[in-house]
């Protein structure tokens, strides 16, 4: 047999699909490419949900921290860690914070503090919440600007949220403050792991509760 004989196809032979075996064969494809979607929502759902946990003291809330966010060493934070894979020059972050409570101060005297120390605050929402096992909680919601070291983008609006607590770590009664902070551009994207780490503290719905205090600035 020559070679030609050997390429040669009887194209007589060949039957195109049928219309239905089209369509089947169509539905295939799109079953496999949704297959493979919900797949990688899964994947992504699970990354979210793993954490690792601080423990601050005994009998006190254990806060959850992303598991594959980057620590940072800080002499005056409890924990700080942020994204790796942010884009944004402000990359998403956690802190927490546990300071000494001086006499005649409470929960509410926080926002204060925080305006006083932050360019451009705005509060946006104030919230009363309630912990595990029924410890009593303050999640505040607002804004400011952050100097980045980025010389092309010197400044960044943040959105963040701080949740303020007391606890009795046996020596004395501390506020703990834990921080979720991200470019306010980028907010809607790490939202849904910010709630799932509230959630981890026992806060149902931190973002559709109705707020106790709204303040505004013009």
């Amino acid at each position: 047999m020559s070679d030609f004989d050997d390429l040669y196809v009887d194209v007589s032979a060949f039957q195109p699909l049928g219309k239905w075996q089209a369509r089947a064969s169509d539905l295939l494809v799109w079953l496999l490419v949704l297959m493979l979607l919900l797949m990688g929502w899964f994947l992504r759902d699970w990354m979210l949900s793993q954490f690792r946990y601080l423990a601050l003291a005994e009998n006190t809330p254990a806060i959850p921290y992303p598991a594959q966010w980057r620590p940072q060493t800080t002499a005056r934070l409890a924990l700080q860690v942020f994204d790796p894979d942010s884009e944004s020059p402000f990359p998403a972050r956690e802190e927490v914070a546990m300071l000494p409570l001086s006499p005649g101060e409470s929960m509410a005297s926080w926002p204060q503090i925080r305006e006083r120390a932050l360019e451009g605050y705005h509060e946006e929402q104030r919230e009363s919440v309630t912990l595990r096992e029924g410890r009593e909680a303050m999640l505040v919601t607002y804004t400011f600007i952050a100097d980045v070291d980025d010389e092309t983008l010197p400044m960044v609006v943040v959105r963040a949220q701080d949740l303020i607590f007391i606890v009795d770590d046996g020596q004395a009664r501390r506020l703990v403050v834990l921080t979720l902070a991200a470019d306010a551009a980028a907010w809607d994207d790490v939202r849904p792991l910010f709630q799932r780490m509230l959630q981890q503290m026992g806060v149902a719905s931190p973002l559709s509760s109705l707020p106790i205090f709204n303040h505004c600035r013009m």
